[in-house]
């Protein structure tokens, strides 16, 4: 079994509810199981947009789950999912009502037309990599070689600002 981490995030409807609907579609897929943890996912943080501006604020949380899955086999299946609970792909980072991404798989490293692993643009955000270090801050990225903490110490001392308190979901 390999261990994905799969980040979650929508700003569009109950957020929650469709993060907490998710998080069992995805514990019931064949072969799959969200890996225990003391907090069993990431606590969800509330984060400005990346895209257009005049959308609500977005919230992320980050699971990490062991499956068989191979990763395209993963990717398809949470695209179901998402399109399950209304996502639509109308306009690059538009509002949402569920986004999941795969952002990393072990220590391997993947790079097709439909996928890259680990997420090529995860050390640049913050969103990713704070709830990312509540469940594996000890997980090497391996193509920089350094832990999720170091990663998300590095944007801090950049000076991105630090994300308000998370919340349990």
């Amino acid at each position: 079994m390999s261990v994905f981490f799969i980040a979650l995030g929508g700003n569009l409807g109950d957020v929650v509810a469709s993060f907490r609907s998710a998080r069992r579609r995805i514990a019931q897929l064949p072969r799959a199981e969200i890996l225990q943890s003391p907090l069993q996912s990431s606590l969800l943080y509330r984060t400005p947009p990346l895209g257009p501006p005049d959308q609500p604020d977005y919230y992320n949380a980050v699971i990490s789950i062991a499956c068989e899955f191979e990763p395209l086999k993963l990717l398809d299946a949470l695209q179901s999912i998402e399109a399950a609970h209304g996502r639509v792909r109308a306009e690059h980072w538009g509002a949402r009502t569920l986004d999941l991404d795969i952002i990393a798989m072990d220590a391997a490293m993947v790079d097709t037309d439909r996928l890259s692993l680990p997420h090529p643009q995860m050390q640049f955000r913050q969103f990713v990599l704070r709830p990312l270090c509540d469940i594996a801050p000890n997980w090497q990225h391996p193509r920089l070689q350094k832990t999720a903490a170091e990663l998300l110490n590095a944007l801090q001392q950049a000076g991105e600002p630090t994300l308000p308190k998370g919340i349990a979901w």
